[in-house]
């Protein structure tokens, strides 16, 4: 199995961008499956996707996203200025790289929760370069959205954007677990399995974030959410997955209404796939061998429709 790591400078200058490749390189290659991380995670969090997919013959890779993992230039914080949309051309940048190493594969976008959103972000202007998504914990519109918006506005407006949001990461914990009686954790959202969210909270690399990534995302959710945005994404095959008892999907309602408006724009290929019950990172509970087989047989029947 061979692992490539290099970095390269962000596309804002804000110092490098950590990437990452795996292939097993006696199998005949299938496709590129670029991954990625949610909010304050990064790419190590997905070993057992790198590894797994690259077992079934695919080009696996992907980056700590800026501000992130080991990437963390300013732990937290994206950029000065239009740091969401200089993430997209970092990953842009990328994808460039790896399609000259590896010519004539279809490519697939995974992302999860905060990577589903710039996953549907880069469809947006780079569909056309796309053969699939496969988006785990994403969210539809909300109507706290705009409030809350508004609210990091201000405090990033009166205590700057590179300000630690530290108190409104722990109220945001704490609004995600008010359905789970007596949680043990703030991170008790995350999974079901108290390990997993345990691991969470101590892990050395994740890092918190500043108001100005917050400004960022939710300016970046808002959008992605408009029917504007969903339109540009007709005619990409889409696997959405999520758990049922997951917030940030508003418990299964935002990939639900997500799949709901690309079916009525006529999409040729969608898969929805509620896991009752499960949380936020359903990869990490007991339903992974299930859906990594899901997620195989979905780009497998895409391949074998190009052919």
């Amino acid at each position: 199995m061979e692992r490539r790591e290099w970095k390269r400078e962000a596309s804002n200058g804000l110092g490098k961008i950590y990437n990452v490749l795996w292939q097993e390189e006696s199998l005949e290659k299938k496709g590129i499956l670029f991954v990625l991380h949610g909010m304050q995670g990064h790419i190590g969090k997905y070993r057992y996707l790198f590894e797994y997919m690259a077992k079934q013959g695919y080009v696996v890779c992907g980056m700590d996203m800026q501000g992130h993992g080991k990437s963390a230039n300013i732990p937290g914080y994206f950029g000065d200025n239009f740091g969401w949309e200089s993430m997209i051309h970092d990953i842009h940048r990328s994808l460039l790289q790896i399609k000259k190493w590896f010519p004539n594969l279809p490519v697939f976008l995974f992302g999860h929760s905060m990577g589903s959103f710039l996953a549907r972000d880069y469809a947006a202007s780079y569909g056309a370069d796309l053969k699939g998504l496969l988006l785990s914990g994403t969210a539809g519109g909300s109507p706290v959205l705009l409030p809350v918006q508004g609210y990091i506005a201000v405090q990033k407006k009166l205590r700057g954007a590179k300000d630690d949001a530290l108190k409104e990461s722990i109220l945001l914990a704490k609004y995600f677990n008010r359905h789970i009686p007596n949680p043990k954790s703030l991170s008790a959202w995350i999974c079901t399995k108290e390990e997993v969210s345990q691991a969470n909270a101590r892990d050395p690399l994740a890092v918190g974030f500043t108001l100005g990534a917050y400004a960022d995302l939710l300016a970046a959710l808002v959008r992605v959410n408009e029917y504007a945005e969903i339109k540009k994404l007709k005619d990409i095959p889409c696997f959405l997955f999520s758990g049922g008892a997951d917030p940030v999907g508003e418990y299964g309602k935002g990939p639900a209404s997500l799949y709901a408006m690309l079916k009525q724009l006529g999409n040729p290929k969608l898969k929805l796939h509620i896991f009752p019950k499960l949380r936020h990172e359903v990869l990490n509970e007991e339903v992974r061998p299930i859906l990594l087989q899901e997620m195989t047989a979905f780009m497998e029947e895409l391949i074998q429709e190009r052919n």
